[in-house]
């Protein structure tokens, strides 16, 4: 290869570089942390109206029944359902994407705008509030209509079964999914023709579609609460009450340094309940007894913390639970091993270093028992095969 061919190359890749780096923060753009609140702003004047700091509810005092409002973050709506929002694209939380991230944007988007609606009852003899009612303004001059759990209950078109239905795949998974959407849907939102008895309490999810970056305050009403009916069963008396939130959006980049911190932070609890099975051990073997084992197992629990840690800081393992099966010789050694069930956790390589610490366990070695006389026990030794469950947790140590 000649110099100049040389220097041609070299110049090539010296100006493809920058697009190249260019390309590479677009394709994997930077961890992001996204928090879209919405603070309780008290405006009025009356003093029904109240804010609970502990809890962010914003509450209307009505003769001594409460009516309340909270916005629901991403964050709390997930904790609904933990398990249905840690998979993913394929996450099934109705009300936000779960831990899916959008790789074009490097963080978790809202889906929706969600409140909890709650009414403790304390003064009339019934009352009942329409969910399809609610609106919400925002300081752009936008108007938003609730969503009903069916497309038949809808007033303005907004409902979670046409929401779904339109976005969903053609496979039998897909169906899966839309039809449990639907359900936690049917037990979380603020229910149609839903009475409040006097003594009794009642709350459920009115959700919005998802607001515009640039939205910095809205506005919740709840037209025509009906607190009083006539001999008829017909409303007679209703209030509408409004509620004002500013909107904070906290938006930070996780640097690599923040991660590790965050990281060093979180530690491993494995939970010990005993064994679940036993075979092949003696009557009233103190060496083969459910103690031993624990006490085996408990010597070895830092070997399988320091495997699953170093692997969860690295994002290689995921908490979860696991069920180990092992055979002790009569020599107290490990005869073999292996793990029979897992539950969320995803790596194979975890699971060999597991392996590996298992084998490592010693008990006290059992000798052969005469086959004749009075002993209850009689015969050779026999190996023990333990079945044992483990589970694995992540807590921060603060």
């Amino acid at each position: 290869m000649t110099k100049n061919v040389k220097r041609k190359i070299l110049i090539s890749v010296l100006l493809a570089l920058p697009l190249l780096l260019a390309v590479s923060c677009i394709l994997y753009p930077p961890e992001i942390r996204y928090n879209s609140l919405l603070v309780p702003n008290n405006t009025h004047e009356d003093l029904a109206f109240s804010i609970d700091e502990e809890t962010s509810e914003f509450q209307y005092d009505l003769g001594g029944t409460t009516i309340s409002i909270k916005y629901m973050t991403d964050a709390e709506l997930n904790e609904l359902f933990p398990e249905q929002s840690n998979q993913g694209v394929y996450s099934t939380n109705p009300y936000t994407f779960g831990n899916w991230v959008d790789p074009s944007l490097g963080y978790t988007p809202n889906k929706f705008t969600v409140f909890q609606i709650s009414i403790v009852n304390r003064s009339f003899a019934k009352m009942s509030l329409d969910p399809r009612s609610c609106e919400l303004y925002t300081d752009l001059g936008e108007v938003f209509y609730s969503y009903t759990t069916s497309v038949a209950a809808a007033r303005h078109g907004n409902s979670f079964e046409e929401y779904y239905k339109t976005r969903r795949g053609q496979s039998g998974n897909e169906h899966y999914r839309y039809e449990m959407r639907l359900g936690m849907v049917r037990g979380k939102n603020y229910g149609l023709d839903e009475m409040v008895f006097r003594g009794d309490s009642y709350s459920g999810l009115v959700t919005f579609d998802a607001l515009r970056p640039d939205v910095k305050k809205v506005r919740i009403v709840l037209n025509d609460i009906v607190y009083r009916f006539d001999a008829f069963n017909r409303p007679s008396d209703m209030v509408t009450v409004y509620y004002d939130f500013d909107r904070i959006i906290e938006k930070t980049t996780i640097t690599r340094e923040m991660k590790l911190a965050e990281l060093e932070k979180e530690k491993v609890r494995i939970g010990m309940s005993g064994p679940r099975q036993m075979v092949g051990n003696r009557i009233n073997d103190s060496a083969r007894n459910d103690r031993a084992i624990d006490r085996g197992i408990e010597e070895i629990r830092q070997g399988i913390e320091t495997c699953f840690i170093a692997r969860y800081r690295r994002d290689e393992v995921d908490p979860g639970d696991m069920v180990l099966s092992f055979t002790i010789d009569p020599d107290g050694t490990i005869a073999s091993q292996n793990i029979i069930e897992v539950n969320g956790i995803n790596s194979e390589d975890f699971m060999n270093c597991v392996l590996d610490v298992v084998k490592t366990m010693t008990f006290d070695k059992i000798e052969d028992m005469p086959t004749e006389g009075t002993n209850i026990v009689k015969g050779p030794a026999k190996p023990v095969n333990v079945i044992y469950p483990l589970v694995f947790t992540i807590y921060e140590d603060e």
